[in-house]
């Protein structure tokens, strides 16, 4: 090899090696939604169409379950992205996740034999794409982008007004005749904050199944049936499983210990719930470690009042050493009760069942919590 290959060699690794390290820590972030995107989600996002593309980042990168696999994942205004085991990025199949998820699974979708003139047929599916879908398809990623058509063309009503689309495997495509001879006659429809508003859907066994109405008045959801519940805690972690459980409640507010479970048992948790006065409800939440010696005897300065009892063990040790929490929650109006209960871990916050009185106790990571029954 003659010196000036070696010389160029030197000099181009010299000026790519730095770059790379940069490359990756680089990041872009939107005041407009508050998130950032970085990695091999930032490449893939600018290298496909950026902001007119996808739009704007509406969440963090996180692990969640997508495809029955846990990935890390990105939602943004018009998808989900998605890193593979082998590092590729794909996009999510919203498109045949958000039919499934309104009751119109893409199934029972009326089908055509033959494609009609100018149009492109997939025997897959049995459906057709004409134009201006079929030029958009092809030039901008064809089946890996967008994957299969499974639905005709069709009319909807998007935000209250009615456009001819066609949803497809990962995508739904718009047709806008009022942008019509321009880059943007057809868009691709805002799945990723539909999805994302509704994919939090979790089909939870009968005995564990929260009422709907928790979470319609919690966020404000859909019931897309009525097994299947709009979940402002995000996808499951961690199955349902028993734990001990300790409850006691309080003239405003509730004591609960547990030990909860995930790839192995978490050290006993002392959770703290204040009432909202304006819902009885709904309440806040605080996590204490149970710090309580077994056969360490706990003082208290006062006597409580007839008819109200002095939290024992775990919580009275709590209670005492921690003003505001006394202040919070006053005396006791029922002895400590403990029993089997069932825990279960989602994305954003996890779930206690006390099975003795039919309640379950939903805990957000926000700080807010649902105490309801879980039937009607």
């Amino acid at each position: 090899m003659k010196w000036l290959d070696l010389f160029l060699i030197f000099c181009l690794s010299a000026v790519l090696i730095p770059q790379t390290g940069v490359a990756a820590g680089r990041e872009r972030c939107f005041r407009e939604t508050g998130y950032c995107i970085s990695g091999p989600i930032l490449i893939y996002w600018e290298r496909n169409g950026g902001l007119r593309v996808f739009g704007f980042p509406i969440s963090n990168q996180s692990i969640q379950t997508a495809e029955d696999r846990m990935l890390t994942v990105q939602w943004f205004e018009r998808d989900r992205l998605e890193i593979q085991a082998d590092g590729r990025v794909t996009a999510g199949r919203l498109g045949a996740r958000y039919l499934e998820l309104q009751g119109r699974p893409w199934q029972t979708f009326p089908t055509v034999a033959q494609a009609d003139p100018g149009c492109a047929y997939f025997a897959v599916t049995g459906h057709q794409v004409c134009e201006p879908f079929l030029s958009y398809w092809r030039v901008r990623g064809g089946l890996e982008r967008f994957g299969y058509p499974i639905t005709e063309r069709m009319n909807e009503e998007i935000e209250g007004k009615v456009y001819q689309v066609q949803y497809f495997e990962r995508r739904r495509m718009e047709y806008h005749p009022e942008l019509a001879g321009t880059p943007y006659e057809v868009l691709l429809g805002r799945l990723g904050a539909d999805v994302m508003r509704i994919d939090n859907c979790v089909l939870l066994e009968p005995m564990y199944e929260p009422i709907a109405y928790a979470y319609r008045r919690l966020l404000g959801c859909p019931i897309a049936s009525s097994r299947e519940l709009v979940n402002p805690l995000g996808p499951v972690q961690l199955k349902m499983r028993p734990v001990p459980l300790a409850v006691q409640r309080f003239e405003r507010g509730i004591m609960l210990w547990v030990r909860r479970w995930g790839d192995a048992p978490i050290l006993p948790e002392i959770f703290v719930l204040t009432a909202d006065s304006s819902d009885p409800q709904r309440f806040t939440w605080q996590m204490f470690a149970d710090e309580w010696q077994e056969g360490t005897p706990i003082r208290f300065d006062e006597t409580p009042p007839a008819g109200r009892y002095a939290p024992e063990r775990g919580f009275g040790y709590v209670w005492v050493h921690n003003a505001e929490v006394r202040s919070r929650l006053g005396w006791a109006v029922e002895p400590e009760q403990g029993e089997t209960g069932g825990y279960r871990q989602f994305v954003r916050g996890f779930i206690l069942s006390r099975p003795s009185n039919d309640t379950v106790f939903l805990f957000l990571d926000s700080g807010e919590a649902l105490v309801v029954p879980r039937r009607n």
